[in-house]
């Protein structure tokens, strides 16, 4: 959460995703175990542990399911404040793309936390990365608070990502499959970008071959 006198920066995690490419496991992405517990709960977690303050979640396929399993490793995770710290809300419109899961997220930040200076996206399906990581995010964001801030893995901008308040007009303008890609190409001199020194922090599942990977990773394997 922010310090004394800071404006807090907020967090959207984009789950939302048909995820078509993982319909061959039979299990919708994000409630696929992971480590004991639902994938969908890594970027959570991370997010609840660190200074974003508030987190939105945005759901939208199976999204009644990916909200009972986040409520309950929530209710039994330590502490168990952890259920307090986010707010569901589900984008009806999420087969039209990550960018209508972007608006809905966007919305309801402001709608809870008027003052937000920015706002943090980080994908739910890229469970490795850490509240540690965020924090760096977040310090480089409180320290220069105009910049687009990104993780950067091996040179390559990733996510999470950093937004100012003055771009959220147009990352609401955003349509389609992308999360904001085309706003940081118009304000490329504002990138920041922060060398993540872990990189398997950016491998995300999209097929079941990402699934075994980071399963393995989890597994120590």
């Amino acid at each position: 959460m922010p310090t004394s006198g800071q404006s807090p920066i907020g967090a959207v995690i984009l789950a939302a995703g048909r995820s078509t490419r993982m319909q061959a496991l039979g299990t919708p992405k994000l409630l696929l175990p992971l480590g004991g517990r639902p994938l969908i709960t890594y970027a959570v977690a991370a997010a609840c542990a660190s200074r974003v303050d508030p987190l939105i979640v945005v759901l939208g396929n199976a999204a009644e399911r990916a909200q009972t399993a986040l409520n309950e490793w929530a209710a039994s995770a330590t502490p168990a404040i952890l259920a307090g710290r986010y707010h569901c809300v589900v984008n009806p419109d999420f087969a039209q793309g990550m960018a209508s899961s972007l608006r809905v997220g966007i919305t309801t930040l402001v709608s809870i936390a008027p003052d937000t200076m920015g706002v943090v996206i980080l994908l739910a399906d890229q469970p490795l990365v850490t509240t540690a990581l965020l924090d760096s995010l977040l310090a480089e964001a409180y320290a220069t608070p105009e910049a687009i801030v990104a993780a950067s893995y091996g040179g390559q901008r990733g996510h999470p990502i950093y937004f100012p308040r003055a771009l959220f007009d147009e990352l609401m303008a955003v349509t389609g499959d992308e999360g904001g890609r085309s706003v940081v190409a118009h304000h490329a001199d504002r990138l920041r970008l922060i060398p993540i020194v872990e990189t398997r922090a950016s491998l995300d599942i999209d097929r079941p071959e990402d699934y075994a990977a980071i399963t393995a990773i989890c597994n120590g394997v």
